[in-house]
């Protein structure tokens, strides 16, 4: 019995090896005013890790059933390129409203992706209050990815996990690593190791802009109401005799 332990130990630890010891991530999305905007996703994982999937042609008919399941996203383009022992993902879209976001990676096309990849996906949690939204998002890699536990943390050294997210204007407050462009991009850098070894958050604050066409159209209804209020209270002249 303690044998048999031992091999799927073993096996456990040699599996996660392949899955995670050489995953690299970058998501970067842009905000617009209006709560549109796009994404541009790349991850690099072992060639062998896609094997499970049915190698690259399995992982581009995975990534084609995702899209076609999540309408959100508008005109999606999705590559899947492999080199040597890398296979290289990346995933660009656009998207209508911000809150979109929220419901697909709570939808049934997420839930249908393999553990691994809804764990990198994680949950997100959308609100807005006033003009001020309220974003988070956890990531759980280590649950997605069985047998990383059994890992020592130099397996990671040197790959990394990074999501950028540029707002329309500065953020009120965030967890960022770091900013730039006074404060309207976030980055949030996060080494594999830390991120195998239990939940990160990610999350901000920042205050929507009025869009301009609001401001328009509000000035618009202004002007016609009090063009409304004046008229019906001018007195009429009195016509001459």
């Amino acid at each position: 019995m303690r044998v048999r332990k031992l091999i799927l130990r073993l096996m456990a630890t040699g599996t996660a090896c392949l899955l995670v010891s050489c995953i690299d991530g970058r998501e970067e999305v842009w905000l617009n005013a209006d709560g549109s905007g796009r994404s541009d996703v790349t991850y690099s994982i072992p060639a062998l890790a896609a094997n499970f999937q049915g190698g690259e042609s399995g992982v581009r008919k995975m990534l084609a059933d995702f899209l076609v399941r999540t309408p959100a996203l508008k005109n999606p383009v999705y590559d899947v390129t492999t080199t040597d022992t890398r296979m290289t993902i990346r995933v660009q879209a656009s998207f209508d409203s911000a809150l979109e976001l929220k419901e697909i990676s709570e939808g049934d096309s997420m839930q249908q992706l393999p553990a691994a990849a809804a764990g990198l996906t994680g949950s997100t949690s959308l609100n807005l209050n006033g003009r001020t939204v309220d974003f988070s998002r956890t990531i759980d890699a280590g649950s997605a990815l069985p047998g990383s536990s059994f890992m020592p943390d130099n397996q990671f050294s040197g790959h990394r996990l990074s999501y950028i997210i540029h707002l329309p204007q500065a953020a009120v407050e965030s967890n960022a690593t770091r900013t730039d462009n006074g404060g309207r991009t976030l980055i949030w850098d996060i080494p594999l190791a830390q991120a195998i070894a239990g939940p990160v958050t990610t999350k901000f604050k920042a205050k929507v802009p009025i869009p301009w066409w609001v401001l328009v159209s509000a000035g618009a209804v202004t002007i016609a109401t009090g063009a409304l209020v004046i008229s019906k209270f001018k007195k009429p002249r009195r016509a001459q005799s």
